[in-house]
């Protein structure tokens, strides 16, 4: 077969004629199915993929894209099964014609798995005879404006067959003569998890192929690689190249619930965990590419929500790496993967801020996914606890903050002033810790070791602190408590702030209950989101921020957030994404 070396690239006229930007519409893992049951449904949500396939094509369609990519497992029954056809005579009706052409890459359902293992039957060349019939070549390239799209069959990388020597000689070229263009790759496999060495498993590229083609991303400086496979939403940088696993349009893999804290409870033990499905939509201008995750099968699903000046505390760390126990798909090995949950979260919301430990960014994992969300607008305010140290200021120095908040205990206010006199470093937000300051003077009813964060605006201290720091504090951390109303609180703080000559933060707590019972009703949380929204708008020149993004849900002063444990949207997820599209 080695007619593949010979595989042109063809020009793609946009559908948009004279708009700048081109839009991709990806999709994955749709796993169609035969009408009929044919053995192969174990789980109830089985038979509602090919009604999340109609669902998934109309959305395709309303991003009039210039290209559609499928990144592979077109149907879910294997080459091998007497249904496989029928399934793929279904797929090419629902994704036959959506107004755009269509451009699939083969996947292990589709041809059959990367290699031997003691599960999966390999590569067969029938089953890529069907899928060339269908579909069309499993490797091929092709322009659309300026950019060079790059289709790589990535059950082939680790073969030493002719087939395979033909597609590594043709990728070899084609790269080549792509140079002072933009790439862009689109397999089935990612190249990797979590590490570019970690083992191999079920979920990436064996060691040398992955070794092999991250060389060529690297040194054809290619921009992006989109894979399938994971069905969840996954991303990693290598060397400058991003890489993205885009989630299934069908079923969550369920062994990935492990990701999260809380058990995958009525949700088909994490197969049916709808709010981890979606496809993207890619957008590709002149200052770069953009991949927008959509979530049908939420109540806030849909385009992104336009940014706004609202931010959020994410007390979960990005990125935060957790193991899928050995068992299932990878009967003789562990895996390692990332839950990257709460960046889709802030970008769905709009969000355009967070706040998050300075001490995360010496992680870099969190650095990564800072960078990439600043590429979103999102900034980043982090926060240390106690006068700064020599080590807290060089690593915030290594990165763009839009604050960093110096949180101190009441006792340390006034010692901080003549610390900061002669300050070099980078302007500091002051926030304090501790009891509550009450105007009144009155002291609470019931002791707690939890402190809360964040000056009273008509607290004196600051009057003091500013004088004696001078130019080294730039703003102050204002607390509007739960129990206070935000848009009076928000503009007794923003006029403080004004008269003090810095900038105000404001945190924004969520209704508590009492430390020992959890807060759920949804209508003061929905209504006091909102009310921060408004505040964001209204004080453009402070910065707002909700504390909290997900439920607190063990510990003390458990209370509902934006989201569940779980990532599925609360009532005031949906109420403040829908609040930007009016």
């Amino acid at each position: 077969m080695l007619h593949f070396a010979m595989v042109h690239r063809a020009q793609f006229t946009p559908t948009r004629h004279g708009n700048p930007m081109t839009t991709l519409a990806l999709i994955t893992d749709t796993h169609v199915r035969p009408h009929y049951d044919d053995g192969q449904r174990a789980f109830p949500s089985d038979a509602t993929h090919n009604d999340r396939n109609r669902l998934a094509a109309s959305l395709v369609t309303e991003m009039c894209p210039d290209v559609i990519l499928h990144l592979g497992d077109v149907v879910h029954p294997i080459p091998t099964l007497p249904s496989h056809g029928d399934a793929l005579a279904i797929a090419a009706e629902l994704y036959g014609d959506l107004g755009a052409p269509l451009v699939v890459v083969a996947g292990n359902h589709d041809v059959g798995d990367k290699r031997a293992s003691i599960n999966a039957p390999t590569l067969a060349a029938s089953a890529r005879a069907a899928f060339e019939a269908q579909w069309g070549p499993t490797w091929r390239s092709l322009d659309v404006d300026d950019a060079h799209l790059v289709v790589v069959d990535g059950g082939l990388l680790g073969l030493d067959t002719p087939e395979a020597d033909a597609q590594r000689t043709w990728l070899d070229a084609d790269l080549a003569a792509a140079a002072g263009r933009r790439i862009f790759v689109f397999t089935h496999y990612p190249p990797f998890l979590c590490e570019p060495d970690e083992p191999e498993h079920y979920d990436n590229l064996a060691p040398e192929p992955r070794r092999w083609l991250l060389e060529r991303l690297v040194t054809h400086g290619v921009e992006a690689l989109f894979s399938g496979h994971v069905h969840r939403f996954f991303y990693n940088r290598y060397e400058g190249v991003d890489l993205y696993t885009i989630p299934s349009v069908a079923f969550v893999r369920p062994e990935y619930a492990a990701l999260r804290g809380v058990p995958p409870v009525d949700i088909e033990n994490g197969r049916d965990d709808r709010p981890h499905l979606g496809l993207a939509r890619l957008t590709l201008d002149e200052t770069g590419h953009r991949l927008e995750v959509w979530r049908p099968h939420t109540d806030a699903g849909g385009p992104w929500a336009p940014p706004r000046p609202l931010g959020t505390w994410v007390r979960r760390r990005l990125g935060r790496r957790a193991e899928v126990p050995y068992g299932d798909l990878d009967a003789l090995t562990r895996k390692v993967a990332r839950d990257d949950a709460a960046m889709l979260a802030v970008l769905d919301l709009g969000l355009s801020r967070i706040r998050i430990p300075l001490d995360d960014l010496a992680e870099p994992d969190v650095a990564e996914r800072v960078a990439w969300l600043a590429r979103y607008g999102v900034r980043v305010t982090a926060f240390s606890g106690g006068p700064p140290t020599p080590a807290q200021r060089a690593l915030a120095e290594q990165h763009t903050l839009e604050a960093w908040e110096v949180v101190v205990r009441p006792a340390d206010v006034q010692a901080l002033g003549p610390l900061l006199s002669d300050w070099d470093g980078p302007p500091l937000t002051i926030g304090r810790i501790g009891r509550p300051y009450r105007p009144d003077g009155s002291a609470p009813s019931y002791f707690s070791h939890f402190p809360r964060q964040g000056f009273h605006p008509a607290d004196p201290a600051l009057d003091e602190l500013v004088r004696a720091a001078g130019s080294a504090i730039a703003g102050v951390a204002f607390r509007i408590g739960a129990e206070a109303p935000v848009a009076e609180q928000a503009t007794a703080a923003a006029a403080r702030a004004e008269a003090l000559g810095v900038r105000a933060l404001m945190h924004v707590e969520l209704p508590f209950g009492t430390e020992a019972v959890r807060q759920t009703d949804p209508t003061p949380v929905t209504e006091r989101v909102l009310a921060a929204d408004t505040a964001a708008h209204a004080h453009t020149d402070a910065a707002v921020f909700l504390d909290l993004l997900y439920d607190k849900d063990r510990g003390y002063w458990c209370r509902d957030g934006l989201l569940d444990g779980a990532d599925r949207p609360r009532p005031a997820y949906v109420a403040l994404k829908a609040s930007s599209a009016g």
